[in-house]
This record gives C-alpha cells, sequence and structure tokens, in this order.
C-alpha cells in the first residue's frame, strides 16, 4: 500500500477566517515522503479521482456532508488528495476530522493512489467549485467565473466568462456577462466557481 496517512502527533488542523465565512481544514500527514513519492501521471488523474469520489461521497453524506470536489496536487513530488465538503450553515473542524477518519480509512482498503499521499480535508471556502447541474441551480442569480478549455465561437471567440449564473438546462449554463447572456456547454467547461464578492 502506499499510503501515508497515518495518526497521532501528525495530525493537525487550522481555521482561517475571512469576512463573514470560515475555512476549515484538517490534513493528516506523514514525514516519511520521499520527494519522488509516486506522482500521479495525468493519464489516470481523473479516474483516479473519479474513485476517489465514489468512495467519499457516501461517506461524507453518512456525516451529512455533500462532497463538492476532489483533487490530487503538490509539487516536488508531494501529493496532496485534497476533498472539499459542504453543508447547510458551514463546516466545522469536527466535520473535516470525521469525514477524514472515514475516507482514510477507506482508502486504506481500497489504495486507489500509488505512492505516498497526504490527505487534505476542507470547506470549499468563498469561491467554491461548482461541478455538476445542481451546483449551478443551487447557485442561480450569483457572480460566478466559468473558463473553457478553448475559445467558443459561438460566444465572441471567449474562453472567461465573469457575471452573474442566470441558468442550467440541457448541459448548458447561461451567464450574464454586462447585460450580454452567453450560453456555455457545460461539457467544455474546464473550471467553474463561484465568484468571491466583497463589500
Amino acid at each position: 500500500m502506499g499510503r501515508s496517512v497515518t495518526s497521532g502527533p501528525n495530525i493537525f488542523g487550522a481555521v482561517a477566517e475571512s469576512g463573514s465565512e470560515v475555512a476549515h481544514f484538517f490534513i493528516l500527514g506523514s514525514p516519511e515522503l520521499a520527494p519522488e513519492a509516486g506522482a500521479v501521471e495525468m493519464g489516470r488523474k481523473e479516474e483516479i479521482l473519479d474513485k476517489v469520489r465514489q468512495i467519499a461521497a457516501p461517506l461524507a453524506a453518512q456525516e451529512g456532508l455533500e462532497l463538492i470536489d476532489a483533487e490530487i496536487g503538490g509539487g516536488g513530488g508531494r501529493q496532496i488528495l485534497r476533498l472539499f465538503i459542504d453543508k447547510s450553515g458551514g463546516v466545522s473542524l469536527e466535520d473535516c476530522t470525521a469525514v477524514s477518519r472515514a475516507v482514510s480509512t477507506a482508502l486504506d482498503v481500497e489504495d486507489p493512489i500509488e505512492g505516498a499521499y497526504d490527505l487534505e480535508v476542507s470547506s470549499p471556502g468563498l469561491d467554491r467549485p461548482l461541478k455538476t447541474p445542481e451546483h449551478f441551480q443551487k447557485f442561480l442569480g450569483s457572480k460566478v467565473r466559468v473558463k473553457t478549455f478553448g475559445p467558443l465561437p459561438d460566444c465572441e471567440n471567449r474562453r472567461t466568462f465573469l457575471g452573474i449564473l442566470q441558468g442550467y438546462e440541457n448541459g448548458t449554463i447561461a451567464i450574464d456577462v454586462d447585460g450580454k447572456t452567453f450560453r456555455v456547454p457545460h461539457a467544455l467547461v474546464s473550471k467553474a466557481n463561484v465568484e468571491p464578492v466583497f463589500e
């Protein structure tokens, strides 16, 4: 097994406040990580993340939480598996701890990631990612940033759309950018998130 997640003195957490929102995170780590340990090949990355989502989503749901997203990152040979969770009223440090322990145990059994890695569980923060049709429906009327894999000829060759989320229907995202509505196919979106608004 390539797990580096441990318990004991290597467990730590923190709370960072920003405006009225509070972002929590909880990290389990191991000092044994070698610099060359287990970099994930890009071709397998989505396959691994899909497996992690299949494992983590029901475990988060058992805690009354929604798995928003999962990603693999890190540099210098040090991999980090990040899980973003949320619930109505916000996420607490205890929520992150509970999901981290449950997912860590399940990943020990399934072992979908080769090599050593750290597991990080946190709230999605102010710039919450939008991945599913339900995410887009939930944030109708919010300011969002949507980026596509390439320029869209039907949308003035734009790649980035910053505006008000007007709708989501039949796999198409409707965004009002400065009074003009653009319809962006969800399948062409590389990244979408709620844009923080500071007053």
